[in-house]
């Protein structure tokens, strides 16, 4: 087998410099993919959650044909066998992407949020996790208990099959796979699993301080769990990865009450630390770019959807490291020249300076996020103009 330790550490280094706001050799290229590898692949979902070996292959084609420096997740990003096992939940599995099942999230009434701030731990344990999943809405207490221990072994199973596949990217393709700690904030917690979108914009207009005390009281769950999934994690490969769902649906005033405060604080507390924490900014934060100019220097890797990358950029480039490029439109319908030209505009105006890793401006999900002829000429291309002089 081929000794991948060099390559690998000069990813590692790539974008660790990125981040870090130096120039590095020169500009890294970010895997966003997920979904998308098993349509690349002519694989199903439903092949792939029931092989792992199959799921390797369709993700480790996809993250390998193109010469990306680092990528998101190793496979299927969420624990799909474990929620079935429970019975279900708001993920609906039967298309060939994960899809949010309508309906199913709405779960805690408004006058349950000082119980949640009481203890989040067991008010999600002993009310949420009852009322979501059917294994324990029948039968006697020993089969809900053994359903729940076999739902348990499905999870566990699951995340030591992504540290396995984590590893085998590292020794057989010399790629960093950089998942680390995987979550979501307080209040998008809130809002896909307890209170769906109705609920919470109807608690930012009618109980903002009760939804804000509930954010930072979830921090004490947070926190300690995050640690937990970092413990023994190399830093600079490894990153605290965040999908943020809320902000952009909300005015800046209702941002700095009920979500800034707990994300500032988390942000702050993993910095502190030496973590980078690799952050997805859903849909256009243009309007929220004031408060992102207050996170800590060096420690953030933001990858933009919808926002102007050069106006993040000139706003937000001296603390953080700016992502994303070429729109998932252009990947599938645009011509490789005209692909061709995009990035080049994108690397004339981002990358002098460092703090900038180029990367699709969404997650690849389905097929129609990106042809792969036009992929694969955007992403050589960047390895020979994107070269630091």
């Amino acid at each position: 087998m081929i000794d991948n330790t060099e390559l690998y550490s000069k990813r590692v280094k790539r974008m660790k410099d990125a981040i870090e706001l130096r120039e590095p050799d020169r500009v890294p290229i970010f895997g966003l993919v997920d979904n998308w590898a098993l349509s690349y692949n002519g694989t199903t979902l439903k092949e792939a959650l029931a092989d792992i070996e199959i799921e390797y292959q369709a993700y480790s084609k996809a993250l390998t044909d193109f010469p990306f420096d680092a990528a998101l997740a190793p496979g299927v990003t969420f624990p799909l066998n474990f929620v079935s096992s429970l019975g279900g939940g708001i993920y609906n599995n039967n298309m060939e992407t994960v899809q949010i099942a309508t309906g199913k999230s709405e779960i805690m009434s408004v006058d349950e949020y000082d119980d949640l701030i009481e203890d989040p731990l067991k008010f999600f344990r002993d009310v949420i996790i009852p009322r979501k999943h059917s294994i324990f809405q029948s039968g006697t207490t020993e089969e809900k208990f053994g359903k729940f221990a076999n739902s348990i072994s499905k999870f566990l199973e699951f995340g030591q099959s992504r540290e396995m596949l984590i590893d085998r990217y590292k020794v057989e393709h010399g790629l960093p796979i950089t998942t680390g700690a995987t979550l979501f904030m307080p209040a998008d917690i809130i809002m896909d699993y307890f209170r769906d979108f109705k609920g919470i914009t109807s608690d930012i207009k009618r109980h903002p301080d009760k939804l804000a005390e509930a954010c930072m009281s979830m921090l004490d769950v947070l926190v300690p769990y995050t640690f937990g999934s970092m413990m023994g994690k190399d830093p600079d490969s490894t990153y605290i990865q965040l999908f943020l769902h809320l902000p952009q649906f909300i005015r800046p005033k209702e941002f700095e009450k009920i979500y800034w405060p707990s994300f500032k604080k988390y942000i702050n507390i993993f910095a502190a630390q030496g973590f980078k924490i690799l952050i997805l900014f859903e849909k256009n934060w243009e309007h929220l770019h004031e408060y992102l100019q207050e996170l800590p220097k060096g420690s953030v890797i933001a990858f933009f959807e919808e926002d102007d990358l050069r106006v993040a950029k000139k706003k937000l480039g001296d603390n953080i490291c700016i992502a994303g490029g070429l729109k998932t439109n252009n990947l599938y319908y645009s011509s490789k020249e005209e692909c061709i030209d995009i990035a080049k505009g994108l690397v004339d105006d981002l990358a002098p300076g460092g703090g900038f890793v180029f990367s699709p401006d969404k997650v690849l999900v389905s097929a129609n996020d990106a042809r792969p002829e036009n992929l694969k000429a955007v992403t050589e291309f960047i390895t020979e103009y994107g070269i630091y002089k």
